[in-house]
């Protein structure tokens, strides 16, 4: 018989893993969005954006901020205003829309075409509904400028 390393004394014997027999059961709550109220809305919101160019040895790059309020009824309790929130947070179309969106209003705002945005999102309740406010940072493309025809 040999001794444990703890004063002397065995260590724990093999135990054995209990059954838990055939059927496994967990409740969970799914939600799902619909896109096309999304989509309305998206279409409807209210978005705000700013940004400018800042340069330094690599080129100039566009760094911007927009942020976009979806409206929800007025009826809509403090609570669901979250639920939809931290629906919208970890939605991906949700998302995807919030930045195509902050890349319009950057693109239309930015002295010359935008190349490859990187961008951070934030999702939060307020009190008319959601808001989503996106950053962007992109280079600027130097040879394209707005209203010149490529050669």
């Amino acid at each position: 018989m040999s001794e444990g390393v703890r004063g002397g004394k065995a260590g724990p014997g093999v135990v054995r893993a209990r059954s838990r027999g055939p059927v496994s059961l967990r409740r969970a709550t799914l939600v799902r969005g619909l896109d096309a109220e999304w989509r309305a809305l998206f279409q409807a919101a209210d978005a705000v954006s700013e940004g400018s160019v800042k340069g330094d040895a690599s080129g100039q790059t566009w760094y911007g901020s927009t942020s976009v309020i979806l409206v929800l009824r007025d009826d809509t309790s403090p609570r669901d205003r979250a639920l939809v929130a931290l629906v919208a947070a970890k939605d991906l179309h949700v998302r995807l829309r919030a930045v195509r969106l902050a890349q319009r209003e950057a693109q239309l705002r930015a002295p010359s075409t935008l190349g490859r945005c990187s961008c951070e999102i934030r999702v939060g309740s307020e009190a008319r509904g959601v808001r989503i406010d996106v950053d962007i940072q992109a280079p600027l493309i130097e040879g394209a400028r707005r209203g010149m025809a490529r050669q």
